[in-house]
């Protein structure tokens, strides 16, 4: 049983079957027979589902039936399933629910059984208690589900990317007191549970990951305990896949609104909320104006959901009086500044901005560092002189007054190095923004960065590594190898929170080269595509770790239309670098993308997208 645990290699999801099987313990010829034809091994992406009988003469302790383990189907909704797990140098085996018949009367009990080698099992008899028995009843019928918010943009339709619509009809024969419901995808098997009273007959489905196929299971319960109940059999729907508008007229790169007039590349977005001073509610950028080697600031206006151009249009660009300026003359450390990211840092780590910045320095190596604002939230100025630019080496350096501390540093380097790496580079730290606008220096926060092809680890040659808060410095991840763990073939990724410890994140693919202008020189990013991390997936459900994220081979494609509502060409999309997506007034009901965007010709700009369904 151990073996086939640890190494068998299963298919994780399948149909889903209508109800979960029942253990039973029978006694025929003075001898127990423990059948458990559903048990689960495991959790998230590592979830395995089996079966087995076990058989004893005293029903004290309970040896495995020879070749009676055998995988079995995952059910998408089990609920409180037997299962074996390790515990205490050796593995333990609950079985929330079993039936005992004896003499014609069927009774139910609760009991957890512990084993050294996965072999022999000794009852627990302190574990042992009865509990109320279960009655299957007539299940609900006529299921469906269907879009939520259906809608046609040019010749695009689409309903909501996070939302489906579930129906059903009460089951004959008895009172429903509530309904359970579980909608199950196959990535990384996380779900997503309501319940509903005893009276409805729909009911919302939500948060839903888009473009991904859900298996919807519907519980009608005839008690608060759902002691007695009815389970009908999964049915399934797939989520729209997410559509953004750009903003302007038009269909061409020339009709695009831009937010401010000297955007260029090189931009990230900050949202501010209540207790920033002066800057609550806005969108403030961190971007590369046209004409200037480094960082600087635009903000927007107070943002309001109900008018969307002040958080699309009409940026207040302070260019010339705020930000780093890459040193005109560096013979030693930062020398070109590139990509920024101001992030608001919580009253207990200062009440100001953190800026991260990258660096191509003077050794030729590219780092990350960081200095934080002198004025506060107003996030403007960073030099602790006159000055409210800071632009020389002397200003960079340490005891300067900009003195920037290295973040992420590269091979070979004294302090914080990545293993491996000669250049880190586009940074993007994520905090659970849904919460809190200001990061308060938590352990478990994370870092996605660009790195190149490295030899011996990725034949990619655009990669993100992924880097974890300690509560002191950003951790590069690495693999047995001593790899940095990678995402392939990924440039200019973008993580988003979007719930407790859930998060997705956009990025370009390379790799896909369709579209890409012969002899262009401006940076082909290729289709953007999107995946999900859920921190109960792997290891600590509090942290999103590496592991708990999708990989790149399942991401999902995104869709652009132009604001006429025509699909960008793949030559259009593929043009679409550095972009920011953000909630500007704090809610997922309103999604906006702040991008750069060139028709692989004209310089590159700065410009707006939203989502049409959210």
């Amino acid at each position: 049983m151990h073996q086939l645990l640890c190494t068998a290699l299963l298919t994780l999801f399948a149909a889903v079957a209508a109800a979960q099987p029942v253990p039973r313990l029978e006694l025929a010829g003075g001898v127990f027979t423990l059948s458990v034809p559903y048990l689960e091994y495991g959790s998230g992406s590592t979830r395995q589902a089996w079966s087995a009988s076990l058989s004893s003469t005293t029903a004290d302790g309970f040896v495995v039936n020879a070749g009676s383990v055998q995988s079995a189907t995952l059910l998408g909704a089990a609920v409180s399933p037997p299962t074996v797990a390790a515990a205490g140098g050796g593995f333990r085996l609950t079985l929330p629910y079993l039936e005992f018949t004896s003499g014609g009367v069927t009774r139910a009990y609760a009991a957890s059984l512990t084993s050294s080698d996965l072999a022999m099992f000794l009852v627990d008899a302190a574990s042992v208690q009865e509990v109320a028995l279960r009655t299957e009843l007539a299940a609900p019928t006529a299921i469906t589900l269907s879009e939520v918010n259906p809608q046609t943009v040019g010749g695009v339709s689409f309903g909501s990317s996070s939302r489906l619509q579930l129906s059903w009809t009460a089951p004959a024969g008895y009172a429903v007191d509530h309904y359970q419901i579980t909608a199950t995808e196959p990535l990384m098997n996380t779900r997503v549970s309501t319940t509903a009273a005893g009276t409805a007959s729909a009911a919302t489905l939500t948060p839903l990951k888009a473009g991904t196929t859900y298996a919807v299971v519907v519980k009608a319960c005839a008690d608060s305990a759902c002691t007695r109940s009815g389970s009908a059999a999964a049915v399934s729907a797939t989520t729209a896949v997410e559509v953004w508008q750009l903003q302007g007229s038009g269909n061409a790169v020339a009709g695009l609104s831009r937010p401010v007039p000297d955007g260029n590349a090189r931009l990230s977005a900050t949202r501010f909320g209540a207790g920033a001073g002066a800057a609550t509610d806005t969108v403030q950028f961190y971007y590369g104006p046209m004409g200037v080697s480094g960082q600087s600031v635009a903000s927007s206006g107070v943002v309001s959901a109900a008018n969307p151009a002040s958080y699309l249009a009409g940026f207040t660009s302070y260019a010339t009086t705020t930000g780093l300026r890459s040193p005109t003359s560096a013979t030693s450390g930062i020398k070109d500044i590139m990509t920024g990211q101001g992030v608001p840092l919580s009253a207990a780590m200062g009440s100001k901005v953190r800026l991260f910045f990258e660096s191509n320095d003077a050794d030729g190596k590219t780092r990350i560092y960081a200095v934080d604002s002198v004025d506060g939230y107003v996030g403007r100025d960073f030099n602790r002189g006159t000055p409210t630019t800071c632009s020389a080496s002397s200003d960079y350096a340490a005891g300067g007054n900009c003195a920037a501390t290295l973040v992420l540093g590269v091979e070979g380097d004294a302090v914080n190095p990545t293993p491996k790496v000669k250049a880190v580079r586009q940074n993007k730290i994520t905090w659970p923004t849904l919460t809190d606008w200001r990061w308060d220096g938590a352990i478990g926060t994370f870092m996605v960065f660009t790195i190149d092809k490295i030899n011996g680890c990725t034949t990619a040659t655009h990669n993100h590594g992924y880097a974890m808060w300690n509560g002191n410095r950003f951790v590069p991840q690495l693999d047995a190898a001593g790899c940095p763990k990678a995402f392939k073939s990924a440039q200019a990724a973008l993580p988003m929170h979007i719930g407790g410890q859930r998060y997705k994140m956009y990025f370009g693919d390379p790799s896909i080269a369709t579209g890409k202008l012969a002899g262009g020189t401006l940076p082909f990013v290729g289709p953007k595509k999107l995946i999900y991390a859920d921190g109960v997936s792997t290891g600590d459900v509090a942290i999103v770790e590496f592991e708990d994220w999708e990989g790149v081979g399942s991401a999902r494609n995104v869709v652009f239309v132009w604001p006429n509502g025509e699909k960008l060409s793949d030559t259009a999309e593929g043009y679409i670098d550095d972009f920011h997506f953000l909630t500007p007034t704090g809610s997922l009901d309103i999604q906006v993308l702040y991008l750069s965007i060139t028709d692989g010709v004209v310089v590159p700009f700065a410009a707006t997208a939203v989502l049409l369904n959210p």
